[in-house]
């Protein structure tokens, strides 16, 4: 690019030329303006100087009568009226004069032809004065008496004339008013001009260059961070470049003095070897043989293998893992891999690269005995909970068999009894037995709703665990002597899978029937609480309380207790929940925590 089209040059000149056209128009307004002014100036110096004639004028005549009239009058008088008079005479002919000439040079206007009339006027009046003058002028010059005739005329031409030569003042007034006027006209239009110039000039030439020169700044202003940006780049690429550079010739030296390769043709002949594979080979062989497949340590199959795999892939870069016995360097396995170049139009070499995994292998072999013995483990714990849950469930079936057997049985049994003892004839016994019979009854009717109860109660499937623990503590206080209370501090019912809140609901009843059956309390208090991640459920009472380390271990047949501590946290972790337990002599408080999440669903 010219140094004619750089954005400078073309800026600036777009600038200069606008600049110039604005000054240029504003100084020929100017011009034009003072031109006409000072020739309006220059004319009004003739209009004061008429003005001083006329008032001269006035002042002579008054003059020249008031030394008429001293000379007529014979009163004696210091100085010499007659050299006065004479004086006065010639100054008032050559002021007359003066304003003859001046107003014949006055510009060409319509005022001009109103003044030249009255100037015509008082001319006639000059005239006339003079000669009167002059008669009264030789009279005294030959020692004659003024007459008085002419004395009267003189002084009464002299009012007239004073007359019209206001007349011809105040019109000379008029015209310079005008003038004036015309000036004042002149100077207000070009003021008016230069404001619309300016005006002009700003909203279409100063206003966009100065939006221009915004424009340009901020282009050299971005231009210059682009380049400070482009400056880092290159910078930032070249201390890359030279990084890069670094850890090619580390790499490169690092490839020569530990990787293990060779450059063999399409049948495994060595074309070269590698730093390194020079000398392990010398160090395994004491030197190397001709084709790269017999110096690695493989079996004859494996030979072939990766000889026909070469061929097979026609040219695909090759990888595999190859068992091999090199005794000297205690190489087991190596990664080979085969990466084909094409030398020359036709001819295919190959890039035969070597990793030693022996380590990597038999670390391998390590973590596949490890899973397979952690998977070994699991399955054992796995086998292990199944027969723990077997456990239980049986547990639980000899609990509610007992509970019938000791219970419902025994009162059918009695009923049984009841009815076997019936007698129609004995009138007076039968009201009461039958009373008895169904006291029996009511008796069963509430041991068959309360062991259905604890089998599935329809409350848990309806509404929720919290519906459920609420429902189960007003049943509990109608068959324990202990004062169960349940708070629950939740607004909405939140509701869980159906294996949740299963397994919430038999912890809990668990946690209250020890209560009342083992640590023989009074007084139990069931709490609900959640939080924005935590569902919280505590029972505590005011029992006798037990020794967490015989009940934390896993509960052997009819052990006391019931399913114990043990299948409590059981049934916890296989709902991903956890159950704490605080007991002393004066109480025991059994909290039950269970994640919210993706498994709760509030209604």
């Amino acid at each position: 690019m010219s140094s004619k089209d750089s954005l400078d040059v073309k800026t600036f000149s777009s600038l200069s030329k606008i600049y110039l056209l604005a000054l240029g128009i504003i100084a020929f307004l100017i011009l034009i303006s003072q031109i006409f002014i000072q020739r309006a100036l220059s004319a009004n110096d003739y209009d004061a100087q008429i003005i001083n004639i006329a008032g001269k004028q006035r002042m002579l005549s008054q003059k020249i009568s008031k030394c008429i009239l001293l000379l007529k009058t014979d009163i004696p008088v210091e100085r010499n009226v007659e050299k006065e008079l004479n004086t006065a005479l010639n100054e008032w002919i050559s002021s007359h004069n003066l304003l003859r000439n001046n107003l014949i040079n006055l510009p060409k206007t319509a005022g001009k032809k109103t003044l030249q009339k009255l100037y015509k006027e008082v001319d006639l009046e000059i005239k006339e004065l003079f000669n009167l003058s002059q008669i009264i002028k030789s009279a005294i010059v030959k020692n004659k008496n003024v007459s008085d005739v002419a004395t009267k005329s003189f002084l009464e031409k002299e009012s007239s004339f004073l007359k019209k030569m206001n007349a011809y003042v105040y019109g000379y007034e008029t015209y310079a008013s005008e003038k004036i006027k015309n000036i004042k006209a002149v100077e207000s239009i070009t003021f008016v001009l230069v404001l619309v110039l300016l005006l002009f000039e700003i909203l279409f030439l100063f206003k966009p260059a100065a939006r221009k020169i915004k424009t340009t700044i901020g282009e050299l202003i971005a231009a210059k961070d682009d380049a400070f940006d482009f400056a880092d780049k290159a910078n930032m690429a070249v201390k890359q470049k030279n990084e890069t550079l670094a850890e090619l010739q580390l790499l490169q030296k690092a490839i020569n003095q530990t990787l293990f390769f060779a450059r063999i043709d399409k049948n495994g002949t060595i074309l070269s070897l590698g730093k390194r594979m020079q000398e392990i080979l010398d160090k395994q062989h004491g030197g190397h043989k001709h084709i790269i497949f017999e110096n690695l340590g493989l079996s004859e199959s494996d030979q072939r293998v990766l000889k026909d795999l070469i061929i097979a892939e026609k040219g695909a870069l090759l990888h595999h893992e190859f068992k091999v016995k090199l005794d000297a360097i205690k190489i087991e396995w190596l990664d080979i891999s085969v990466f084909p170049f094409i030398k020359s139009k036709g001819v295919t070499e190959y890039l035969f690269v070597c990793l030693d995994i022996t380590k990597r292998k038999k670390a391998q072999y390590k973590v596949e005995a490890l899973n397979f013995e952690k998977m070994e483990t699991e399955r054992a714990l796995q086998k292990s909970k199944a027969s723990l849950i077997v456990e239980a469930q049986e547990e639980e079936r000899k609990r509610i068999a007992k509970d019938i057997h000791d219970s419902i049985g025994q009162m059918l049994t009695a009923l049984k009894f009841n009815l076997e003892s019936l007698n129609i004839q004995q009138t007076d016994t039968l009201e009461s037995k039958i009373d008895l019979l169904k006291l029996h009854t009511k008796n069963i009717i509430l041991g068959v709703r309360m062991a259905t109860f604890n089998l599935t109660p329809p409350e848990l499937l309806d509404y929720g665990i919290t519906t459920a623990i609420q429902k189960m503590v007003t049943q509990l206080n109608k068959f324990s002597d202990a004062e169960i209370i349940c708070e629950n501090t939740i607004d909405k019912n939140i509701r869980f899978n159906t294996l949740v809140e299963t397994n919430l609901y038999r912890v809990t009843q668990e946690c209250i029937n020890n209560s009342i059956k083992y640590a023989e309390a009074t007084y139990i208090l069931v709490a609900i609480k959640k939080t924005k991640d935590l569902l919280s459920i505590s029972v505590t009472d005011n029992g006798k309380g037990f020794d967490i380390e015989k009940t934390a271990k896993k509960p052997k047949g009819g052990s006391e207790g019931g399913m114990g501590l043990f299948f409590m946290k059981e049934r916890m972790e296989y709902i991903n929940g956890r159950v704490f337990i605080n007991s002393s002599s004066s109480g025991t408080r059994v909290v039950i925590n269970f994640p919210l999440g993706v498994a709760s669903i509030t209604d």
